[in-house]
């Protein structure tokens, strides 16, 4: 996907380049399955984007986890 500019770009530790500033995406891949009703409906939300979008809702869920230790 292309951002638009301006914004600055940085080679990460995995040799990918990344927007600078954003923490780089270098930890193993990770990877689990779904019901094929959940997938439809991730697809329908996020289309193309399915990772990111994945990764956004992990994130939320570990704040949330993290506000309520």
């Amino acid at each position: 996907m292309k951002r638009d500019k301006p914004y600055e770009v940085q080679q990460g530790e995995g040799g990918l380049f990344v927007p600078a500033g954003d923490e780089p995406i270098d930890s193993p891949a990770t990877t689990l399955r779904m019901t094929k009703s959940m997938y439809e409906r991730l697809i329908a939300v996020a289309g193309k984007e399915k990772a990111n979008w994945i990764r956004q809702a992990i994130a939320e869920k570990l704040e949330r986890e993290q506000k309520n230790s």
